[in-house]
C-alpha cells in the first residue's frame, strides 16, 4: 500500500510540472491523464520481464515481430508521457488510452482480480497474447469496458479457470481470441451460446482449446458478419449445426479435434469460405457428393483439411479439384486405390498430405516435365506405395518438404533429387531403398532435415572433405536433423569434427548406420544446443567428453558400443533438468552407478542393461516422478528389492533380470499403492527368496484392464514425439526372444529363476490383460490356481521346474489366446484337459510329470480318471467354504463331515478351522489321493 501512495505522490508532482509547462505553450495534443498513467503503472507493479534467452514463445513471437523484440515495459516510467510508452496508443484529441498492444511483451506475473487494467474507460483494443500470466484468471471487472472494447486477445498467456459471464456483455466486440496451445480456459455452455447470440457485430471468434464440452443445438443464432470461427479442441459434441454452414461472410471455419457426429451438411452455402478444417472428428460422415458441392459453392476455398474423417473413397484416375485450392490434407481418411495420374501435376496445389492411408497402393506417378508445378509440400508417408522413386520427381522444383517414409519403395535414389534447390526437409526412412547416396545430395543448399533411417543404403560417407571428391556432410551447413540409422554405410567419423562442422545440428542419429564414431575428447564443447544424440552401435570406446556441456540434451543413446571404464560423475551435467532418456546399455562399463540424478526431473527412461555394473540401485532415482522405464538387467548389481521405486506413479517397465538381487521382496512402508502403472516386471535370474509378492501383484492396476486394440499398432516409446521405441528380450518356451518394439498391449511378469516358494497367488487372475507370465525355475508348491484361467489375454504361461501338485485346472483350456504353455518338470497328476486350446500343445509342455496322462503324452489314463475334473475355484477358499472339510469329516464319520460342511456354508470358515486345516496341510496329508486318509485321525482326536 505504501508503494502505491509513493507512486501516486510522484505522479502528482509529474502532473503539476506537465500542466505548468503546457500552459506556457499552445499545444492541441492532449497528454495521458494522471489516473490512466497510475492505472498502467499499478498494472505493471505485479509483472516482471522474462530474461531467459530461450523465451517460451520465442519462435512464435519472432515470426510476428522479428528477432529484435524486447520487454515491452522497459520505458514505462513517470519521466515520459504514457502515450509515448511502448505498446500504448492514445486518442490525441482526448489523451485517453485506446489501444494496449503487449503481445510478445516478455511479461510474466499475475493478473489480479481487481486489476487496474480495466480502469481505462475508453479502451478499445487489448492484446496480451504470448506472455506468461500462468494460473491467472480473466478478471471479472472486464465488464467495466463493455461500452468501448472492440478487440480482445488474451491467447497463449497462461490464463486458466472459468471465463467470466460478463464476456457475453461486451456487445461491441468485433474480435475475441481466448485460444491457447493447451487446455486453459473453461467456458460454460450457456455462456458460449450467449456469446454467439449477443455479440451481433462479431467478425472473429477464436476459442481454440477452450473447454466448452457441450452438445450444440441443431441451429445456433450467430452473427451474420462472422468471418472467422475457430472452435478447435473445445469438447463440442453432437451433430454439426447447419447454421455454421450458411454464414455468407464466413472465411475461416475450424471445428477440428471435437466429437461431432453424423453427416457433414450437404447444403453448404459458404461463398466466401477460404479455410475449412473438420479434422479429427472420428464419427463424422461424408456423403459422396460432398466434394463436388463444396467446390461448386465455395469457389474461393484455399485450404481443406479432413484428417481422420472416414472418407473411404476409391481415388479417381484423374483428380479434378477447384483451381483456388492450395492445400489439401486428407491424412488417415481410408482412401483406397492408386494415386491419380495427375496428382503431382496440379497447376495450383501447393500442399498435399495423404499420409496414413495404407490402402493407397501402386507406383508413384511421374511428374510432367513441360509445366511448372507449384507443389511445395508433399507427404505420402505410411501408404502402401511400391516401386522406385521416379527420376521425374526432380521436376518438382518448388518442393520445400518431401516425405515418402514408411512406404514400400525400393531401388536407388535418383540423382535428380539434387535439383530440388529449395528443399528443406527430406524423409525417406523405413523403406527398402538401396545403393549409394548420389553426390547431388550434398549440394542441396537449403537442406535442414534429412532422414534416411531403416533402409538398405550402402557406400562410403564422410564428415569432412579431405581434398578428394568424396560424399561429405560438411557442405550441408544448414542441417538441424540428420538420421542415417539402420543402414549399411561405411566411414570413420570423428565426433568433434562433425559437431564443429555442423553447428546447427539439433538431432544426430547414427545408430546402427555402419558408420564408426571416434572421439579425441579435445574438450572443445561444440553444438551446445544439441537435443538428441543417438550413437548406438557406432564402435565408440570412451565416453565423449563433448557431451558434458550439452545442457539442453533430452535424448542420449550410447548403447551397443564398447565403452569401458566407469560412468563419469559429470554425467549429471548432461541435459541438466531436461534429459528425458539415458541409454548406456550393452557396453563394458564397470564400477557403480553414480548417485547423481537429483536434478533430472524430466527423466523418462534410464537403461543400463548389459554392462558389468556393481553395487546398489541409486536412491536418487526414487524421486524421479517422470520415470517410465528403468532397465538395469544383465549386470552384477547386489541389492535387495528397491521397493521405493513403487512410488513412481508413471513407471511402466522395471527390468532387474540377471543380477545378484537377493532377499525377500518386502513392500515399502512409504508406498501406499505400489507400481500402479507397471506393464513389464522382469526380476528373473536373481536370488530372491520367500513368497511371491502378492501385495504388489494385487496393485498392478494397468494389467487388470484389457487394452482396446487399435487398428494401428502402438508401441512403448522412449521419447514422445520421436520415433524411438523400447526393445526387450523375454523368455518364451525356454528361448530368449527379442522384440525390437514392445507393444503397449504387451504386459509381462517374469519372476523365473529365483528361489521363490509357497503357493502361486490367485491374485494373478485379476491381471486380465497380462500377455506373458513366467514363474519357472523356482520352488513353488501347491496347486495351479483355477484363477489363472481368468487371465483372458495371456499368450505365454510358463510354470515349469517347480514343485506344483494336483491336477491341471480345466479353466486353463479356456484361454483362447494362449500360444505357449510350459507346465513341465513338476509333480502334476491326473488327466490333461482334452479340449479347446490344449489340443494345440505338444508333449514338451507337460513332460517331467510322471503322474500326468492323456494326449499329447504317450501315457493313457485309466478309466476312473476319464471323468472331467471337478473344479473348486480358488474363490471357494476366499469365501470360507472348501470341500476339504467334508473329506476330513469323512475320516471320522459321514455325519460329522456333513455337519462340519453345513457349518462352513452357513458361517464361513472360522479361525478355529483355519488352524485345523493348516495342521493337516503341514502334516503332508493327501486328502484326495489316499483312500485311508492318513493324517485325519489327528483332527478327529482334537
Amino acid at each position: 500500500m505504501s508503494n502505491s501512495i509513493l507512486l501516486f505522490f510522484f505522479l502528482f508532482i509529474f502532473f503539476l510540472s506537465s500542466t505548468s509547462s503546457s500552459s506556457s505553450s499552445i499545444n492541441t495534443t492532449h497528454k495521458c491523464s494522471v489516473k490512466q498513467t497510475l492505472a498502467l503503472l499499478l498494472f505493471k507493479q505485479n509483472l516482471s520481464s522474462i530474461n531467459d534467452t530461450r523465451y517460451m514463445y520465442d519462435y512464435k513471437c519472432e515470426d510476428r515481430l522479428g528477432s529484435g523484440y524486447n520487454p515491452v515495459m522497459m520505458n514505462w516510467n513517470t519521466t515520459t508521457d504514457c502515450c509515448d510508452w511502448n505498446g500504448v496508443t492514445c486518442d490525441h484529441s482526448t489523451g485517453d488510452v485506446i489501444d494496449l498492444d503487449l503481445r510478445c511483451g516478455m511479461l510474466q506475473g499475475a493478473i489480479l482480480p481487481n486489476t487496474t487494467l480495466f480502469h481505462l474507460p475508453r479502451l478499445q483494443r487489448l492484446n496480451l497474447a504470448y506472455n506468461d500470466f500462468t494460473d491467472s484468471q480473466l478478471p471479472p471487472n472486464i465488464g467495466r469496458v463493455s461500452n468501448s472494447l472492440t478487440h480482445l486477445n488474451v491467447s497463449n498467456c497462461g490464463f486458466t479457470g472459468q471465463v467470466p459471464t460478463y464476456i457475453s456483455h461486451l456487445h461491441k466486440l468485433v474480435s475475441l481470441d481466448l485460444s491457447s496451445d493447451w487446455i486453459g480456459f473453461s467456458l460454460e455452455p450457456h455462456v458460449f451460446i450467449n456469446l454467439l447470440q449477443n455479440l451481433t457485430v462479431m467478425k472473429e471468434l477464436s476459442l481454440r482449446y477452450v473447454n466448452i464440452s457441450a452438445i450444440l443445438p441443431a441451429n445456433v443464432n450467430i452473427s451474420s458478419s462472422l468471418k472467422l470461427l475457430n472452435l478447435q479442441n473445445t469438447g463440442l459434441q453432437g451433430n454439426l449445426p447447419h447454421s455454421f454452414f450458411n454464414l455468407q461472410s464466413l472465411e475461416k471455419l475450424d471445428l477440428s479435434y471435437n466429437s461431432f457426429t453424423g453427416h457433414i451438411p450437404s447444403d453448404i452455402s459458404l461463398p466466401n469460405l477460404v479455410w475449412l478444417d473438420l479434422s479429427r472428428n472420428g464419427n463424422l460422415l461424408i456423403q459422396p457428393n460432398f466434394f463436388s458441392i463444396l467446390f461448386k459453392n465455395s469457389t474461393l476455398l484455399r485450404d481443406l483439411s479432413l484428417v481422420q474423417i472416414d472418407i473411404g473413397l476409391v481415388l479417381p484416375t484423374y483428380l479434378n479439384i477447384s483451381s483456388s485450392l492450395r492445400s489439401l490434407d486428407l491424412r488417415e481418411t481410408r482412401l483406397q486405390g492408386k494415386l491419380p495420374d495427375n496428382i503431382l501435376n496440379l497447376k495450383y496445389l501447393e500442399q498435399l498430405y495423404l499420409s496414413g492411408n495404407n490402402n493407397i497402393s501402386g507406383p508413384l506417378p511421374k511428374v510432367n516435365t513441360s509445366t511448372s508445378i507449384p507443389l511445395r509440400e508433399l507427404d505420402l508417408s505410411e501408404t502402401n506405395l511400391s516401386g522406385e522413386i521416379p527420376a521425374s520427381i526432380g521436376h518438382l522444383k518448388s518442393l520445400v518438404y518431401l516425405d515418402l517414409s514408411d512406404c514400400g519403395l525400393n531401388g536407388s535414389l535418383p540423382k535428380s533429387l539434387g535439383n530440388l534447390k529449395y528443399l528443406e526437409g527430406l524423409s525417406l526412412s523405413n523403406n527398402m531403398l538401396s545403393g549409394t547416396l548420389p553426390s547431388s545430395f550434398f549440394t542441396l543448399p537449403s537442406l535442414k532435415e534429412l532422414s534416411l533411417g531403416n533402409n538398405q543404403l550402402t557406400g562410403q560417407i564422410d564428415v569432412l572433405d579431405n581434398g578428394l571428391d568424396l560424399q561429405t556432410f560438411q557442405r550441408l551447413t544448414n542441417l538441424t536433423y540428420l538420421d542415417l540409422s539402420y543402414n549399411n554405410f561405411r566411414g570413420d567419423w570423428e565426433l568433434d569434427a562433425l559437431l564443429s562442422s555442423l553447428t546447427n545440428l539439433e538431432q544426430l542419429t547414427l545408430s546402427h548406420s555402419g558408420v564408426s564414431v571416434t572421439t579425441a575428447n579435445a574438450n572443445h564443447y561444440a553444438n551446445l544446443a544439441l537435443l538428441i544424440l543417438s550413437l548406438a552401435s557406432c564402435s565408440l570406446k570412451v565416453f565423449p567428453v563433448s557431451i558434458r556441456a550439452m545442457t539442453y540434451l533430452i535424448h542420449l543413446d550410447l548403447s551397443n558400443n564398447d565403452i569401458q571404464g566407469h560412468i563419469p560423475v559429470w554425467i549429471e551435467e548432461v541435459g541438466r533438468n531436461q534429459l528425458m532418456l539415458l541409454d548406456l546399455s550393452n557396453n563394458s562399463i564397470t564400477g557403480t552407478i553414480p548417485n547423481v540424478y537429483e536434478h533430472w526431473n524430466a527423466l523418462h527412461v534410464f537403461i543400463l542393461n548389459g554392462n558389468q555394473l556393481e553395487g546398489k540401485v541409486p536412491t536418487s532415482l526414487y524421486k524421479r516422478q517422470a520415470l517410465r522405464i528403468i532397465d538395469l538387467g544383465n549386470n552384477q548389481l547386489s541389492d535387495t528389492f528397491p521397493g521405493r521405486l513403487g512410488d513412481l506413479p508413471n513407471l511402466q517397465v522395471l527390468v532387474l533380470r540377471s543380477n545378484k538381487f537377493h532377499g525377500v521382496i518386502v513392500t515399502s512402508f512409504t508406498v501406499k499403492s505400489p507400481f500402479p502403472s507397471l506393464r513389464v516386471l522382469d526380476l528373473s535370474h536373481n536370488g530372491f527368496v520367500g513368497q511371491l509378492p502378492t501385495i504388489y501383484i494385487q496393485n498392478f492396476n494397468t494389467m487388470k484392464n484389457v487394452v482396446k486394440k487399435n487398428t494401428k499398432p502402438e508401441y512403448v516409446q522412449l521419447n514422445e514425439g520421436f520415433n524411438y521405441y523400447y526393445s526387450i528380450t523375454i523368455v518364451m518356451k525356454g528361448v530368449d526372444q527379442y522384440f525390437p518394439r514392445l507393444s503397449v498391449e504387451y504386459t509381462i511378469v517374469d519372476l523365473s529363476d529365483n528361489k521363490f516358494e509357497g503357493k502361486i497367488p490367485s491374485a494373478f487372475g485379476y491381471l486380465k490383460s497380462l500377455k506373458a507370465l513366467n514363474l519357472s525355475h523356482n520352488s513353488l508348491t501347491g496347486q495351479i490356481p483355477h484363477a489363472l484361467g481368468k487371465i483372458s489375454e495371456i499368450e505365454s504361461l510358463d510354470l515349469s521346474w517347480n514343485q506344483l501338485t494336483g491336477e491341471i485346472p480345466q479353466s486353463l483350456a479356456d484361454l483362447t489366446f494362449l500360444e505357449v504353455l510350459n507346465l513341465s518338470q513338476n509333480h502334476l497328476l491326473g488327466r490333461i484337459p482334452q479340449e479347446k486350446q490344449f489340443n494345440t500343445f505338444d508333449g514338451y509342455a507337460f513332460g517331467g510329470n510322471p503322474k500326468l496322462c492323456g494326449s499329447p503324452l504317450p501315457k493313457k489314463c485309466s478309466e476312473h480318471l476319464q471323468k472331467p475334473q471337478l473344479e473348486g475355484d480358488g474363490d471357494e477358499e476366499e469365501n470360507g467354504f472348501t470341500w476339504k472339510v467334508v473329506v476330513m469329516g469323512y475320516g471320522c464319520g459321514t455325519l460329522l463331515g456333513i455337519v462340519l460342511g453345513y457349518i462352513m456354508l452357513s458361517t464361513g470358515r472360522p479361525k478355529w478351522f483355519n488352524a485345523i486345516a493348516d495342521t493337516v496341510e503341514h502334516t503332508g496329508a493327501d486328502l484326495w489321493s489316499n483312500t485311508g486318509f492318513p493324517g485325519t485321525h489327528s483332527v478327529c482326536n482334537l
